[in-house]
């Protein structure tokens, strides 16, 4: 009998938990969300006894306080039924987001409490226990839902689910770190061609712009020494175990420099085969 593919998707309420769902939904897979966790025991025993026409059952789960002992039994039964291959995505993000999304939707939050940022609190304090077995955690702070949809069908689409996945993005210093890097490489110290009036306009993605970054002496830096420090780092990632890996390029702007050496990059790591996305956060 082949193993059930269940993936649960939970994080504190505002983090993305339904744009996820609906982004494996379009890949077609199975979803149930908002499951009262005294059913979960019986939706596995459904369908690790019927056959399933699709190739994943995805679970969403929302405010419910896994720090009580019934909820630690179901992870542990879960974990140790041999008819289930279970993988947990966790949604992070920052109270301040969390709060602020809240705000512009104007919804009220699941969890009753004296106000909303209470709420915001106690839910992930509930949530602990799942975060810290998750085997995939995503900070969705910086992610639009685009960016977030592009990220979970890069993770669960058809290829092995062993295979080392990797994110490449470009982003800007002005705004803010990307919470969800492995690796943050600056690229700060190659000309800036925001400097050049004619390819001010202009992005990496630009041959004038690709061509005088290419100009400068120190391109060599990347061309050579990072790309020989990305390979052997892969390589470890890859013998330590990991499934996912999110390196990011920035530059001042996140138009020029970074998003030129992530297209680099992920032309070089496709050749190579490897299974890698590209993302532009703030072009």
């Amino acid at each position: 009998m082949s193993t059930l593919p269940l993936v649960i998707v939970t994080g504190p309420s505002g983090a993305g938990r339904t744009t996820a769902l609906k982004a494996l939904e379009d890949q077609g897979y199975q979803i149930i969300d908002n499951l009262p966790l005294l059913m979960m025991p019986a939706l596995v025993g459904h369908f690790t006894k019927v056959p399933f026409s699709k190739n994943m059952v995805v679970v969403g789960l929302e405010s419910i306080d896994f720090t009580a002992p019934e909820a630690e039994k179901l992870l542990k039964d879960l974990r140790a039924n041999p008819a289930i291959n279970l993988r947990i995505v966790y949604l992070e993000c920052d109270e301040e987001t969390i709060l602020k999304r809240y705000n512009e939707s104007r919804r009220p939050h699941p969890i009753d409490a004296k106000d909303l940022q209470t709420a915001v609190r106690l839910e992930k304090q509930r949530l602990t226990p799942l975060k810290k077995i998750a085997e995939i955690q995503l900070n969705t702070t910086d992610f639009n839902a685009r960016h977030l949809r592009n990220v979970l069908q890069h993770y669960f689409q058809g290829a092995d689910a062993h295979t080392l996945k990797i994110q490449l993005l470009s982003f800007s210093y002005k705004k803010s770190l990307p919470k969800n890097a492995d690796l943050i490489i600056d690229v700060r110290f190659l000309s800036n061609p925001f400097y050049e009036k004619h390819l001010q306009p202009l992005s990496g993605k630009d041959k004038d712009v690709q061509h005088y970054i290419k100009q400068d002496q120190r391109w060599m830096i990347v061309e050579h020494h990072f790309k020989e420090f990305l390979i052997n780092a892969i390589l470890g990632y890859k013998e330590q175990g990991r499934f996912y890996l999110t390196i990011a390029f920035g530059c001042t702007g996140g138009q020029h420099r970074s998003v030129f050496v992530a297209e680099f990059f992920h032309s070089l790591l496709k050749k190579l085969q490897y299974d890698c996305v590209i993302e532009h956060r703030d072009l």
